[in-house]
């Protein structure tokens, strides 16, 4: 079984004009409320073997903070089809990861991970929210098996909710 977290990354700062989309920072409220889910999956056991992220800053940041909480040890990879790709590319990151990791944890941007979610998740949403995360197992032994396999939603998360 391989199992795929999706994560939108935690809530980012406009506040300064001259920084360019990758450099914008996680505000406070978006580190709490990706604290937040952080412990969220750590209660309910999960820990990813590996956390790929997009390049982007609040991104990067977002991944560090799920890392800090689910495990120290876990390796944090960058992609950047995750920033600057489309959900479609998703899979080839899927398909480029090393079959020791079971459970990943992706961390990137809308609009392209919630029509990643909406692929799967068997209620459709409209926005995926900041800090949200949705889980999903595929029967499946070898990344590259996810487009064909068979698969079961796990679990969705939004702060607010949680």
């Amino acid at each position: 079984m391989k199992r795929v977290l999706v994560m939108r990354h935690g809530k980012s700062s406009w506040e300064n004009p001259r920084w360019s989309d990758l450099e914008r920072p996680l505000l406070r409220k978006g580190k709490r409320r990706t604290k937040k889910i952080g412990r969220f999956l750590k209660a309910q056991g999960i820990r990813p073997d590996l956390i790929v992220t997009s390049p982007a800053r609040r991104a990067k940041e977002t991944a560090m903070i799920m890392r800090e909480i689910l495990g120290e040890t876990i390796p944090v990879r960058e992609e950047s089809v995750i920033y600057f790709g489309t959900g479609e590319d998703l899979f080839d990151v899927l398909s480029g990861l090393p079959e020791t990791a079971d459970t990943v944890l992706l961390v990137g941007h809308n609009p392209d991970l919630t029509d990643w979610v909406n692929r799967y998740k068997e209620e459709k949403i409209w926005n995926l929210p900041t800090s949200g995360i949705f889980g999903v197992e595929f029967d499946a032994l070898s990344w590259n098996e996810l487009i064909a396999a068979k698969w079961k939603e796990l679990f969705y998360g939004e702060p607010k909710r949680l």
